[in-house]
């Protein structure tokens, strides 16, 4: 699976797994039936209805497309909703982002919606070819919006794991550590994996002080700021042990 980095405000590198291009063309497939589905209710109900008072046919077909503009809408509209996932992203577990870590813009969702109308509809096959061959598996909406899709499935093997190996006789130094959650735990590792990496001291101390700062845990004025992080870490797999 592809990945790219992003740099946030507070000049962390967070690293995101690029969605595969199955997992895109699934999620399209999925929302195509959901907009099929609605479709058909639509014109179920336009058959049932008796349009004797409507005055011309340019009033039917205004008519027709007021019912019909939910789902000529949706790709843009449920993503900014939903926080860049229709239902068939969901599904996937994939997620359209910004490239730069902001948050998208509707302006964004509606641009990569113009571009599906050629990339897909009338040219089908050229976002796929763009994708394939972008480095971000970006199309050419995705290039203008300044976006692309990620997946959030995690994978995990022992050396990723939110869990440090603990002796059976370890004593836990910080019992507010079994408060936190793995989410919070997860990115706590991510950071310090990437501070241990290249051992950079500023990253931890920055990390430690949020640490305190966020979940009142004091560091002790003996202990580094790494080994403060990684006593959090050993505590909070203890808590979820016992």
């Amino acid at each position: 699976m592809s990945n790219f980095s992003i740099q946030t405000a507070q000049n962390v590198q967070i690293k995101q797994n690029l969605a595969g291009i199955g997992a895109r063309i699934f999620a399209y497939l999925i929302d195509s039936f959901i907009i099929g589905l609605f479709y058909i209710f639509v014109f179920y109900l336009l058959s049932k209805m008796n349009f004797r008072y409507i005055n011309s046919d340019m009033e039917i077909y205004a008519f027709i497309m007021v019912l019909t503009l939910p789902a000529f809408l949706y790709f843009p509209l449920i993503q900014y909703w939903n926080n860049g996932q229709t239902p068939g992203k969901m599904a996937m577990k994939i997620r359209v982002v910004k490239i730069d870590n902001t948050h998208p813009r509707l302006l964004d969702f509606v641009i990569r919606w113009l571009f599906r109308i050629v990339e897909v509809s009338l040219m089908p096959g050229l976002g796929l070819i763009v994708a394939l061959l972008s480095e971000k598996r970006q199309r050419l909406g995705d290039m203008v919006a300044q976006t692309t899709v990620i997946s959030e499935k995690k994978r995990i093997d022992i050396n990723q794991s939110i869990f440090k190996q603990v002796d059976k006789n370890y004593q836990p130094v910080f019992p507010q550590a079994k408060y936190l959650t793995e989410e919070q735990i997860q990115l706590i590792k991510d950071i310090y994996d990437q501070a241990n990496h290249t051992y950079n001291r500023d990253l931890f101390e920055q990390l430690s002080n949020k640490i305190q700062l966020t979940f009142g845990i004091e560091k002790p004025y003996e202990m580094t700021d790494r080994r403060f992080i990684n006593t959090i870490l050993k505590d909070h797999n203890y808590f979820s042990n016992i």
